[in-house]
């Protein structure tokens, strides 16, 4: 690598790493506008959190089509769109005074951005600069929506409480429009030229490996997908609801939205830990300690009863947001294994689908629960057996693979 190119990777994961922030932590961050949205539309949780649900939606179905734009677009112009569309989402919420609007805003265009600048986009970036450490280049960039909870949190409830929730809506819709100029301005033919030492040990993915038509023919694509799915049920059913849930317990709302944003500290931390795990101790062991610790962390959570309840707020942390993004790399790891070849973009396309089809549903269902029980008990019941589910499921893959070695 030339001198005047070894800037390149760490600035791209740092690029990646930022357009992540910019774009995610809009979902992320949600949960702290639910229940002012609630009482400025006079609507029911169901209503609210079908928002989430179509933004996590957008992002599932129109992930395995970011491989194709980026072909034919290129990383700028998919990078853009991404920040046009989580910003403009963003200040056209802000104007709304119809909760169709939030829609439109808050879950299109939310998720189109979100399906933009993600996974596809960063192994596209990254992947023509990083070889032996792409794995931990990657790592770095998909935190960003941990990290990005982190931060746009307690950012957010500070403009609600500064204004209205509004502005906190068109001041950070401004500043993701403003972040379009410096990308703009970045040196995208070097970026997807890529370092010739890195292209040079690429090897054409040729023809051979299972098609797409092969692979649902079997029990282990279900498996896979159906654990993708379940745990985002799981998952997504409390995130957009647990700012309100813990205010429901007494803690004030910007005490519950801060409880939040520690979790995405926990995140990224998990992410590469339970991993790791995986990695040396077995894949079945870090799917089962993976699922175990989440389950905890749900019992945790009901078991809160108000703001003094420190410890069981400190295992939900813990045990909820340090394993929150553990199991995407899992299932993408499996998946990879298995069908290696021609067709695996493809394949781990269709997977991930179930991810946003599981998001979606889980958050909208969750909303649903709570307007006809008129609790959280439904809620955190429909979390633990959903992940349960997909716990066999991924567990039933992974014993697979051991076998197989």
């Amino acid at each position: 690598m030339s001198p005047s190119n070894r800037w390149l990777p760490v600035g791209l994961v740092a690029l990646c790493f930022t357009l992540g922030v910019a774009t995610r932590s809009f979902n992320d961050s949600f949960a702290v506008f639910v229940p002012r949205l609630e009482q400025a539309f006079d609507a029911s949780r169901a209503s609210i959190t079908g928002i989430y649900s179509v933004a996590m939606i957008a992002i599932g179905f129109c992930g395995p089509f970011t491989g194709l734009f980026l072909d034919r677009l290129g990383p700028m112009r998919l990078a853009l769109f991404g920040l046009a569309a989580a910003g403009g989402g963003a200040v056209l919420a802000s104007q709304a005074s119809a909760l169709w609007q939030l829609y439109l805003g808050l879950g299109v265009a939310i998720g189109l951005s979100g399906a933009a600048i993600g996974g596809v986009f960063h192994a596209a970036v990254l992947g023509r600069w990083f070889s032996t450490r792409l794995g931990t280049a990657l790592a770095v960039a998909w935190s960003a929506s941990g990290i990005g909870l982190m931060i746009l949190a307690p950012l957010a409830q500070a403009l609600i409480e500064a204004r209205d929730w509004r502005f906190a809506y068109l001041a950070l819709g401004c500043g993701v429009l403003a972040v379009m100029v410096p990308v703009l301005l970045l040196p995208w033919k070097r970026v997807t030229a890529g370092d010739p030492a890195v292209i040079s040990l690429r090897r054409p993915a040729g023809t051979s490996g299972p098609t797409l038509r092969q692979a649902m023919r079997e029990l282990p694509f279900w498996a896979l997908a159906l654990s993708f799915t379940l745990t985002s049920v799981a998952i997504f059913s409390l995130a957009p609801q647990i700012v309100a849930y813990l205010g429901s317990r007494g803690l004030t709302l910007s005490h519950a939205a801060n409880v939040w944003a520690v979790t995405g500290l926990m995140m990224p931390l998990g992410m590469i830990g339970f991993n790791w795990l995986a990695d040396r101790g077995g894949r079945v062991l870090g799917a089962a300690a993976a699922y175990a610790c989440s389950a905890l962390g749900v019992v945790a959570l009901w078991l809160v009863q108000g703001p003094d309840d420190w410890l069981l707020l400190a295992a939900f942390v813990l045990f909820f947001g340090s394993t929150s993004g553990s199991r995407g790399p899992m299932i993408t790891t499996l998946a990879t294994l298995r069908y290696s070849g021609a067709h695996l973009g493809r394949i781990l396309g269709c997977i991930t689908i179930g991810m946003g089809i599981g998001a979606g549903l889980g958050a909208w269902i969750g909303g649903l629960l709570l307007d006809h029980t008129g609790g959280y008990g439904a809620v955190m019941v429909m979390s633990i057996g959903a992940l349960a589910i997909a716990a066999a499921a991924l567990v039933f893959e992974a014993n697979n693979r051991e076998r197989m070695r």
